[in-house]
């Protein structure tokens, strides 16, 4: 396992990697207590991140390896197809996935997506208000106003 970390304006992302895929994303208000270590799928990361923040990439290439059960596997293979800017309800997911009266497992899905931003989970919102965010709501709010979705 490699492990990094990029500084947004918002909090510290911790990126964790092995040889050939990023399985790991989370957010920390504290500067990480490691030493940043160099691997191409990390820097890679890092790059598209920087880029990401910089409204100059609107989609990631990163390999990717997500890890949970069959339906969460269709939800995360959904949420990369929400357009960067946009915004999809669970509801949405749910029938998007042949699942339609499934919108709360879908959100149980999101709140076990360990991919954050590179599975873009944060594009999407209950019928009525942004709802819940690993991260925070104020992340999920920092990313959907990044992209103008909000």
């Amino acid at each position: 396992m490699y492990q990094s970390f990029y500084k947004a304006d918002f909090a510290y992302i911790i990126l964790q990697c092995t040889e050939n895929a990023l399985f790991s994303v989370d957010f920390s208000t504290k500067k990480p207590n490691f030493s940043k270590q160099k691997h191409l799928i990390l820097d890679q990361a890092l790059e598209e991140l920087d880029l990401y923040f910089k409204k100059k990439i609107f989609h990631f290439n990163t390999p990717l390896t997500s890890h949970g059960s069959a339906f969460e596997q269709k939800v995360y293979q959904s949420l990369v197809q929400i357009p960067y800017g946009k915004t999809r309800t669970y509801q949405e997911i749910a029938c998007q996935i042949n699942h339609p009266k499934a919108f709360r497992a879908v959100a149980n899905a999101n709140a076990k997506n360990q991919l954050a931003i590179f599975i873009p989970c944060h594009r999407v919102v209950a019928k009525h208000h942004l709802s819940g965010y690993n991260g925070g709501v104020f992340i999920k709010e920092f990313l959907l106003k990044l992209e103008g979705a909000l």
